[in-house]
């Protein structure tokens, strides 16, 4: 049995401000029901309207809308002090920095929750066969995935660095393509839709991400899959695991620059060295590679410096990927720059600014968050926000 105790005000913050309404508070008329209900609920006593707004299940006096509304200005701003100047700003509010730090940990943490529940579906997929009949899409049909790795400055200190290896992957269709010829008679190519995943931690747990990323596109029906990277063995590892039919690409940049240091190093800064390094580049796009190493092999055992690798033992170990004449013939890219610009712009221009230090949790939730604006896919955090509140309501 309730009884009234009366009526209580409550402000929430709302798109349009905030909104101050009353509400009758009911108690329990004995005091066994009232410990009953401290035992059961936590509560001395409860507001209907309350419940029935659902405002109840929200950890802060915010909406939804507005929960997210605060997150995508943090992610999208240099700092939570910018982030809540903005919010003043533009929605007429007054919300101190700590509060949009508060809310966007809440919001990013439900939105990794999301993301490694695919990655959990993903990982589970593996374990079912899939019927190769089923692929009913054109000859043409390509997925690109690249992957990325930048160091990431933590408040955890392990061996003596608090620096934490941040996974970018991204995805995109041949579909997703706009492609277009310069009056110069050259083809060029921009990726119009892309999706974008973060991870901060080990390759293992990041392959599964990576796979649902993949899982998006449909991967096991598309014709050909093709990888690009700048040929870290712990990318070599994870598309041999998940992706074995894949067609891996090492970034051609890459291999340019590490032409450019060791021709710089064995000839020395002179025009001779330059010429040798465009001859070597050339030969390489052209796939010339058993060349390349030919005219390489007197150098093979030499000990280079300890920013120059030995340009013999580096394309030896990536020859399987550097046959840039067919890729180039069948139409594929050959540079990773996209997933080198996503690296800047979804975590180094947010989370590495002079000074920035992150929890692990709370820099992978603003991670997912700056992966889903930047894929353009803002619209899915709120049914996620929402499905967190009141799933576990």
């Amino acid at each position: 049995m309730l009884r009234n105790k009366g009526r209580e005000g409550k402000t929430i913050l709302t798109l349009y401000g905030a909104i101050q309404y009353h509400r009758t508070f009911l108690i329990p008329k004995s005091a066994e029901f009232r410990q009953n209900l401290v035992n059961m609920e936590h509560k001395r006593g409860i507001f209907p309207l309350d419940s029935y707004l659902r405002v109840d299940c929200l950890p802060f006096k915010i909406t939804v809308k507005m929960m997210t509304a605060i997150a995508k200005e943090a992610t999208r701003a240099s700092s939570y002090q910018r982030a809540a100047d903005v919010i003043n700003e533009h929605y007429g509010v007054r919300i101190n920095k700590d509060t949009v730090r508060c809310v966007t940990d809440f919001v990013g943490a439900a939105v990794f929750k999301d993301d490694s529940r695919r990655a959990e579906e993903a990982k589970a997929s593996l374990e079912n066969s899939f019927d190769k009949r089923k692929r009913h899409r054109k000859p043409d049909d390509v997925l690109y995935i690249e992957m990325d790795g930048a160091m990431l400055n933590t408040r955890i200190e392990k061996e003596g660095s608090s620096w934490m290896e941040c996974k970018i992957g991204l995805a995109f269709h041949s579909s997703d393509l706009k492609c277009w010829m310069t009056k110069q008679g050259q083809i060029r190519r921009e990726i119009t839709k892309k999706r974008l995943v973060g991870y901060i931690g080990n390759c293992q747990t990041f392959k599964y991400h990576i796979l649902a990323l993949a899982e998006l596109y449909d991967y096991r029906c598309c014709t050909k899959i093709v990888v690009i990277s700048d040929g870290a063995e712990w990318i070599h590892r994870l598309v041999k695991e998940i992706f074995p039919d894949a067609t891996h690409i090492l970034d051609l940049s890459h291999v340019k620059e590490r032409i450019s240091a060791f021709g710089k190093w064995l000839k020395g800064d002179c025009a001779e060295a330059l010429d040798w390094i465009k001859a070597i580049s050339e030969k390489v796009e052209q796939g010339e590679i058993n060349a390349v190493l030919g005219e390489l092999e007197p150098y093979k055992d030499t000990k280079c410096p300890e920013n120059v690798l030995n340009l013999y033992t580096y394309i030896s170990n990536h020859k399987s990927c550097m046959n840039y004449k067919d890729y180039k013939d069948k139409g594929y890219f050959v540079g990773s720059g996209a997933s080198e610009s996503a690296n800047k712009y979804t975590m180094q221009n947010r989370m590495k600014l002079q000074g920035m230090r992150w929890n692990v949790a709370t820099g992978q939730g603003m991670l997912s968050l700056k992966a889903r604006l930047e894929s353009n896919c803002w619209d899915e955090v709120d049914p996620i926000l929402r499905n967190s509140l009141y799933d576990n309501a």
